[in-house]
C-alpha cells in the first residue's frame, strides 16, 4: 500500500481484503468511502471508475491505477448527480508508474492552481491527448488515428508562468484561492510552481487593499507590473503599485508593451511556438487571412508574411491598441484591426481578394455553429482552430467537418503544465 500525502488527503488504509468496487463507511461514520480501479481520463482532470455500474469521477488519481481509496462527494452535493458521484482519491495501492511527489507548494496547502501536479510530463501529455481524442470522438463524431494525432509539451514545465491575478483577503494579503472558495492561501505561506522566477517577489509582505484583486506581470527583459484592481469586476479601478504601468514580450521581431491585467498566453514559450505552428501550416499566397478573437495580434503577425493583408478582430481592448504600436514599431503595414465581437463583424472584413487562411482562438466556450458556418461560408482555403477546451473544440470541429473541411494535422499541446488544461491546435482545408 502506497500512500501520497503531498498529492492526496489523508486517509484509512484500505484492508487487502476489500475488493475494488466495494463501498464502506468510516469508523466515524460521516464519510462514504469505495476502493476503485481507475480507468481513462476524462475532461476536467479526473479519472473515471466505476461502483456497481455508477460512473465515479475521481480527482486526485490517474489512469490505471487500482486499489485507489475514494471519498465520495455527498450524493445530495451539486456536483454529485443520480447517475455518476465524485470523489477524491485518498490513498492508491498499486500507483502509475508516471506519479510523482507533489510538485506544488501552494496546491499542498490547498490552492487550486496545479490540479496534476503529480504527474511527470509524459504521463501528462498522455492524459491530456486521451481527453482530447475522446472528446473529439464522443462529442464531434470525429475519429482520428493515432499517427494523425500530434503532441507537445512546452518548455519549461516548472516556472512557466509569467501573469497571474491574485486574490486578497481581509488583512490585504495576496495570494491564490482555494478550490471552490474565497479563502486565500498567502504567498507567504506557499507560492505556485507555475510562477516565473521573479513573478512575485516580495509582494508577500505587500499590503494591498482588503478583497481586491491583484494582476502581476513579468516582461522578457525582468521588468515587473504590479495593478491592483478594485471596483466592478467588469469595469474596475486599476492603480500600478509596484513596477511599470507596462511590460514587455517579444515574438520574433516584433515587441508588445501591454498592462498586466491585458491578456496575453499563459506560458511564455506559447506565442513562439503557436506562430511558428501556423506558418507551417498556412501556405503562403494571394489574397486576405482574418485572425479571429485576435487579441493583440500575436498571429496576425504570423500570417502578416503569408498574405496580402490581414484583418484582426477582437473586442476593443488594451491588447488591441498595444497590438497597433507593436506594427508600427515593426513596420508591418498589411495588418488591420477591427474591434468588436467576432460574430458581428465577419461581414465588415476584407475577403473580396479571396480568402486564403482564417486563424481563430475563440474563448472556453468555443466560437460556437453558427459563427464556425458563417466563416465556412467565406470558403477560405485554410483554417487553423486554436481550442483551450476540448469540448467546446470538439463541437466546433464537427462543424468545420459539416460545413466541407477537412482536418490536415492535430497538435495537443500541454501549454499548461501541472494542471489538467490543454491547447488543440488543428489545420483545416477546404474538400
Amino acid at each position: 500500500m502506497n500512500n501520497f500525502p503531498t498529492n492526496l488527503k489523508s486517509g484509512h488504509t484500505i484492508s487487502n481484503s476489500q475488493p475494488a468496487g466495494s463501498t464502506h463507511t468510516d469508523s466515524t461514520g460521516d464519510r462514504e468511502e469505495v476502493t476503485v480501479n481507475l480507468a481513462n481520463p476524462a475532461h476536467g482532470g479526473s479519472v473515471i471508475a466505476r461502483v456497481d455500474g455508477q460512473v465515479v469521477f475521481v480527482t486526485g488519481g490517474l489512469p490505471g491505477e487500482s486499489d485507489v481509496r475514494v471519498v465520495l462527494d455527498p450524493a445530495s452535493a451539486s456536483k454529485s448527480k443520480r447517475s455518476f458521484r465524485t470523489g477524491s482519491a485518498v490513498s492508491v495501492g498499486q500507483p502509475s508508474p508516471h506519479r510523482i511527489e507533489g510538485q506544488c507548494p501552494a496546491a499542498a496547502a490547498g490552492a487550486g492552481c496545479c490540479d496534476l501536479d503529480f504527474v511527470d510530463s509524459e504521463g501528462s501529455i498522455d492524459f491530456k491527448r486521451e481527453v482530447v481524442t475522446d472528446q473529439l470522438r464522443r462529442i464531434g463524431r470525429i475519429e482520428l488515428s493515432d499517427d494523425r494525432v500530434d503532441t507537445h509539451v512546452l518548455q519549461p514545465t516548472l516556472g512557466w508562468r509569467t501573469r497571474v491575478r491574485l486574490g486578497v483577503n481581509e488583512n490585504g494579503r495576496a495570494g491564490l484561492r482555494k478550490k471552490d472558495s474565497h479563502e486565500i492561501v498567502e504567498i507567504s505561506v506557499a507560492t505556485c510552481a507555475q510562477w516565473a522566477p521573479g513573478l512575485v517577489e516580495g509582494l508577500s509582505e505587500h499590503e494591498f487593499t482588503p478583497n481586491a484583486e491583484v494582476s502581476v506581470a513579468l516582461g522578457d527583459d525582468g521588468t515587473r507590473s504590479v495593478v491592483e484592481l478594485t471596483g466592478s469586476r467588469n469595469q474596475p479601478h486599476r492603480e500600478v503599485v509596484l513596477g511599470d504601468p507596462t511590460i514587455v514580450h517579444q515574438v520574433g521581431d516584433v515587441a508588445w508593451s501591454l498592462p498586466a491585467d491585458a491578456f496575453w498566453q499563459g506560458h511564455h514559450a506559447a506565442p513562439e511556438f503557436y506562430s511558428s505552428w501556423i506558418q507551417k501550416h498556412v501556405p503562403a499566397g494571394e489574397g486576405v487571412a482574418w485572425d479571429l478573437y485576435g487579441g493583440a495580434g500575436v498571429f496576425a503577425v504570423a500570417l502578416a508574411d503569408r498574405v496580402d493583408a490581414v484583418d484582426s478582430v477582437d473586442v476593443g481592448s488594451e491588447s488591441t491598441d498595444a497590438g497597433k504600436a507593436a506594427m508600427t514599431l515593426a513596420n508591418i503595414d498589411n495588418v488591420r484591426f477591427v474591434s468588436g465581437d467576432v460574430a458581428r463583424q465577419l461581414d465588415a472584413l476584407r475577403s473580396h481578394e479571396g480568402l486564403n487562411a482564417v486563424v481563430l482562438d475563440p474563448p472556453r466556450t468555443g466560437a460556437g455553429k453558427n459563427v464556425v458556418r458563417r466563416i465556412a461560408q467565406s470558403r477560405p482555403q485554410h483554417v487553423v482552430h486554436v481550442g483551450c477546451d476540448p469540448a467546446t473544440a470538439a463541437r466546433d470541429l464537427a462543424e468545420w467537418v459539416a460545413n466541407g473541411y477537412q482536418i490536415d494535422a492535430l497538435t495537443v499541446v500541454d501549454a499548461f503544465p501541472l494542471t489538467h488544461h490543454v491547447e488543440m491546435l488543428v489545420a483545416l482545408s477546404r474538400v
